[in-house]
C-alpha cells in the first residue's frame, strides 16, 4: 500500500517531535500542547495529535486523562525498572554479536571509538560523547543480527537518551574514560567471538550505569516527597481580604 501524504506528514512531524523531546528541548514533566506545537511545526494539529499518540505508544510521552501529553518524566523506580530490562535485552545481544558480528560492524566500531578517544578530554563535550556511547550500544544491538532485538534496544535506548542532561553534569572525565576503555575491552572481546567474558563485560557496565543514575534519581525523589511534605507547602493560601 502506497504511503500518504498525510502519514508522510506524520511520520516528519513524529521524527521532529521525538528529536525534541530526545535534545532535551523539552524536558521531562513538561506538557505538550498540540496547538503550540503545530504552530511551532508549521503543521495542523491533526498530525501532532497522530505523533504524539505514537510517541506515549514508545514510553517518551504519557497521555493523562483529560490532561493532554506530557514528556516522560521517570521515577527512581521507573529507572530501575528499565536498565534492569536493558541487562536483559544487551547481554543477549552482546553475546549474539560476539557470534555473528560482520565486518562491517568491526569497522564501524574503531570509527566510533577513534571518535569517542577525540571527545573524552575535549572541553563542553561531555553530552557528545556520552551520545556517541549510546550508538556504540546500537551497534552491539544491530551487531546481534536479531531484527527484534535491534528494534527493542532502539526503543530503550531512545528512553535512556532522556537521561541525558543528567550524565551530562554527573559524569566526570575519569567516568568517560573509563567507559571508554571498556568499549576498547568488548570490541577486543566480540572480535576474539569470546562471547562469555563479552557478556560478562557488558553486564558490569550496565551495572555501574545503573547505580549512578539511580542515585540521581533517588536523591531528587527524596527532595521532592521532603518539600511536598514540608508545612509550608500544605498551607492553604489566605484569602485576597486578608492578606490586604
Amino acid at each position: 500500500m502506497a504511503t500518504t501524504e498525510f502519514e508522510r506528514l506524520t511520520d516528519d512531524v513524529y521524527g521532529r517531535l521525538r528529536d525534541m523531546i530526545l535534545s532535551n528541548m523539552v524536558r521531562p514533566g513538561q506538557k505538550l500542547v498540540d496547538r503550540d506545537l503545530a504552530e511551532q511545526l508549521g503543521v495542523s494539529r491533526t498530525p501532532v495529535r497522530e505523533a504524539l499518540g505514537r510517541l506515549a505508544m514508545t514510553g517518551l510521552v504519557v497521555a493523562r486523562a483529560r490532561r493532554g501529553y506530557y514528556v516522560s518524566d521517570f521515577s527512581a523506580k521507573q529507572v530501575t525498572d528499565l536498565y534492569e530490562f536493558r541487562k536483559i535485552l544487551e547481554v543477549h545481544a552482546t553475546t549474539l554479536a560476539a557470534q555473528n558480528a560482520q565486518p562491517s560492524h568491526l569497522k564501524e566500531f574503531d570509527q566510533l571509538l577513534a571518535e569517542s578517544e577525540k571527545l573524552i578530554s575535549r572541553p563542553n563535550s561531555h553530552a557528545a560523547a556520552i551520545t556517541l556511547d549510546l550508538k556504540i550500544h546500537e551497534l552491539i544491538a544491530r551487531a546481534s543480527g536479531n531484527t527484534s532485538l535491534h528494534l527493542a534496544m532502539q526503543n530503550l535506548l531512545d528512553k535512556v537518551m532522556c537521561f541525558i542532561w543528567l550524565d551530562d553534569v554527573t559524569v566526570s572525565t575519569d567516568d568517560l574514560a573509563a567507559a571508554h576503555r571498556q568499549h576498547q575491552t568488548l570490541l577486543r572481546l566480540i572480535k576474539q567471538k569470546d562471547a562469555e567474558r563479552a557478556r560478562m563485560l557488558i553486564h558490569s557496565h550496565i551495572d555501574e550505569a545503573q547505580e549512578r543514575l539511580e542515585k540521581v534519581f533517588q536523591a531528587r525523589d527524596d527532595l521532592r516527597s521532603l518539600v511536598l511534605s514540608s508545612p509550608s507547602s500544605k498551607r492553604k493560601p489566605r484569602p485576597a481580604s486578608a492578606r490586604l
